[in-house]
């Protein structure tokens, strides 16, 4: 898909970039509740210190993220059988940075706001933009 003359989106690519949003939307608020139920089940009621519950609960979210993403955020009918290999190592390196990456920015969230409902709910709001630019290159 191209631009335009003028260097503006050509109505179709807005559209297809819009869906992808959406799509990425639905399949990250899933993810979200899965994420945050592992992590308050973890830290309130078997009182996993947050910053090890945040890296179970962001594993967990990545494991069933590669697949929903890829079925449906970014899903193409073009895909060729070897896509999901080729797919796998950046998705795994995004997934590992992440992972490391989010537990600092909850930490820090934490001591700054000393909530920690507020805190995990800041830190995927980071994580949620970091991941949707990243994994547009990933599932193209």
């Amino acid at each position: 898909m191209s631009e335009d003359v003028g260097g503006r989106l050509t109505p179709l690519l807005r559209a297809v970039r819009r869906a992808s949003a959406a799509r990425y939307a639905i399949t990250g608020v899933a993810l979200l509740v899965l994420d945050i139920c592992v992590f308050f089940v973890l830290a309130r009621l078997f009182m996993v210190p947050p910053a090890a519950a945040q890296l179970v609960a962001r594993s967990v979210g990545a494991a069933a993220g590669f697949f929903g993403h890829k079925n449906f955020s970014f899903k193409k009918s073009g895909d060729t059988p070897g896509a999901p290999l080729r797919q796998v190592v950046p998705y795994l390196l995004l997934t590992l940075t992440t992972i490391g990456v989010s537990p600092v920015v909850l930490i820090g969230l934490l001591a700054l706001l000393d909530n920690l409902v507020a805190a995990k709910l800041g830190t995927e709001v980071v994580m949620v933009a970091l991941n949707y630019f990243c994994l547009r290159r990933v599932f193209r």
